[in-house]
């Protein structure tokens, strides 16, 4: 074996460890923390217009297609856990996770397709923070959320004709503060969002606004981020908020998630 062998060994581990995705795993909860009753606990009464009951069947599947968020997959797990554990008899498919980091809407269209080929009964479509954080460096460009909006809207049509259901998943956050230059910008791509829902009369979801009224009971012992790690990536109480969104825009009444165990 050569003297630099083992070196080259350690040089690779480490490598590996410093280039793996630096969210893609949630913390543990602490012993008998339940996070989804704990978001439940922050996240306001939830829209009236909501499905409700329950809208997947026996075996139901669930695809969610979106960026980096979305790809780290917390949220997906609490979302699947949660269902699991209510709905033990209809066998319920794993969410499918369609994520891709640094994803924009231009880039989420391009493979929607592949995303929707098998027909799953639903489809999440979370985007929107990189159309707007990879652009903070320059004006607002009105033809930019123009084509974001033509996207969102044709992505639900694809859907749509071949009779998948749709839940829109607004934008969170960009850093944890509603009067941030980031946060005034978003509430135009969620706005463009919700266009599209009451066009299309498909599904969703109001993360942005759930987000906002959760900042508004942030623990006073905190006084950094909270729901975001770096103000756009999760901590697992964040990916429990946008668990509660999602479930909610399935169907599920937060009396049943309160008897989360």
């Amino acid at each position: 074996m050569s003297k630099y062998f083992k070196p080259a060994i350690v040089a690779a581990l480490l490598l590996a460890f410093f280039t793996l995705p630096l969210f893609a795993v949630d913390a543990p909860a602490a012993p008998g923390e339940n996070l989804i009753k704990k978001a439940l606990a922050v996240a306001g009464k939830p829209a009236p217009d909501l499905p409700k009951k329950f809208i997947l069947e026996k075996q139901g599947s669930v695809v969610a297609i979106g960026d980096s968020i979305t790809e780290f997959g917390g949220y997906l797990r609490k979302t699947y856990s949660a269902m699991a554990e209510l709905y033990p008899d209809l066998e319920l498919h794993r969410i499918i996770n369609k994520g891709i980091s640094g994803q924009k809407a231009e880039e989420l269209i391009q493979r929607f397709p592949a995303a929707i080929k098998n027909k799953p009964d639903v489809i999440t479509i979370s985007i929107g923070i990189n159309d707007v954080w990879h652009r903070m460096g320059a004006p607002h460009d009105e033809k930019i959320l123009k084509k974001y909006k033509e996207n969102i809207a044709r992505m639900v049509d694809m859907a749509q004709e071949i009779g998948v259901k749709v839940i829109l998943l607004t934008p969170t956050l960009i850093m944890e503060d509603a009067n941030s230059p980031g946060n005034k910008r978003l509430l135009l791509y969620v706005n463009a969002m919700k266009e599209v829902q009451a066009e299309k009369k498909c599904g969703l979801s109001d993360l942005h606004a759930l987000f906002l009224e959760a900042l508004k009971h942030k623990p006073a012992d905190i006084t950094g981020n909270w729901l975001t790690k770096d103000g756009v990536h999760m901590t697992p109480i964040g990916d429990a908020l946008m668990a509660v969104g999602v479930l909610r825009a399935l169907g599920v009444s937060d009396e049943a998630l309160a008897r989360l165990k």
